[in-house]
């Protein structure tokens, strides 16, 4: 069945009017809630003219019989802040009929929001286009990659450039606390950046600290500080990620439910697929990536700290209720794209390394840090 993108208003009866087009015997679903409804809409000068049942002349018209026409789709979870001038038709989208894409997710934005605004205006795009300011980006601004907290200043300054990018066009702040250096900051740095988004009306997404065994407190971290900072929250890519705790999202849901009885505005978003997409640098300890790579390099290359981060991969390995590394999946690799569809397990096997966890740990710092293999 087709799919007809159209910004949809109330029913109406016309007759004898002139338009440019007329969609004739469609299935509309009109974005309310309401079950769908058949109608006929015209369109003229770029704009629709009239919804129901249509008896004018017209230039043009398209019988959707058997076809749904629908509001544009919203995509609240996307990370086009670098790319989307570089294709600005933006067709994957189009073509599965989004019309509104917000940027800016996980932690990840620009900082300038001021100047990336003005940058698409320089380059139109095919889409509508909103941003969240990003805490990780807006923190290694600041901080660089350093594992501490931050001084009195720093916060200042943080929480300053939030605000500006909120008066500047951005929706709100996202962070992704799984990621570095976002995932150094104390849960009291983040309500100080809320507090200041919050101040101009923005709301607060966040993909969560953790989603795997304490996925219950991260959760309960994100509602906090939108209870704390008295701004909505929205829970990104909501899920349990490991394998012990499969089954208990009932848990995680009543939590939500909870919270909005409560009176903070918690919603969630949730892809359809069983595998998630992030770079293997998540499967290192954090505090092994502090101070950017030269520093991680030099961990890497000290046999003690290289043997304490393969240990402590191999715990959470344990702790996911897992014997190998066989469940990722390498998407891209531009050193080598011979190795992109295989998983580590498979890689691992076809350069005839041990066959153990261990082995895999060492392959994925490996091919993180372009090492010897």
């Amino acid at each position: 069945m087709k799919l007809i993108i159209l910004l949809l208003f109330p029913f109406s009866i016309a007759f004898g009017q002139s338009y440019d087009l007329v969609i004739k015997n469609a299935r509309i679903v009109d974005g309310t809630g309401n079950a769908w409804y058949r109608g006929d809409i015209a369109i003229d000068k770029g704009k629709i003219a009239a919804i129901g049942e249509i008896d004018g002349r017209t230039k043009k018209t398209i019988d959707a019989q058997g076809q749904i026409v629908a509001p544009g789709f919203i995509d609240i979870h996307t990370h086009v802040e670098h790319t989307i001038s570089s294709i600005p038709t933006a067709g994957n989208f189009i073509h599965d009929g989004v019309t509104t894409i917000i940027t800016g997710n996980c932690g990840s934005s620009e900082v300038n929001i001021e100047r990336f605004f003005k940058r698409l205006q320089t380059k139109p795009t095919s889409v509508n286009i909103g941003t969240l300011i990003g805490h990780n980006d807006v923190r290694e601004f600041v901080m660089k990659k350093e594992m501490r907290s931050p001084s009195a200043a720093e916060q200042q300054r943080m929480e300053s450039l939030v605000a500006k990018a909120m008066q500047d066009g951005a929706l709100g702040l996202s962070t992704g606390l799984i990621y570095i250096p976002g995932t150094y900051a104390e849960t009291s740095e983040v309500i100080g950046l809320a507090k200041a988004v919050s101040a101009e009306g923005g709301v607060y997404v966040s993909h969560i600290r953790n989603e795997g065994a304490t996925v219950k407190e991260a959760l309960e971290e994100a509602i906090n500080i939108g209870r704390e900072a008295n701004m909505p929250v929205q829970i990104s890519h909501f899920k349990i990620s490991a394998k012990p705790l499969w089954g208990k999202s009932y848990e995680t849901i009543g939590m939500v439910e909870a919270a909005r009885k409560e009176g903070i505005d918690v919603t969630i978003d949730q892809y359809p697929y069983t595998a998630s997409s992030t770079n293997m640098g998540t499967m290192l300890p954090s505090w092994a990536l502090a101070g950017g790579d030269a520093e991680t390099h030099k961990r890497l290359m000290n046999p003690a700290m290289r043997k304490k981060i393969k240990t402590e991969m191999l715990k959470e390995l344990k702790a996911d209720d897992r014997t190998n590394f066989d469940y990722a999946v390498i998407a891209r690799y531009a050193p080598d794209t011979l190795l992109q569809g295989k998983s580590i397990s498979q890689i691992n096997k076809a350069k005839n390394r041990p066959e153990t966890a261990d082995s895999e740990a060492e392959l994925i710092i490996n091919l993180e840090y372009v090492l010897d293999l």
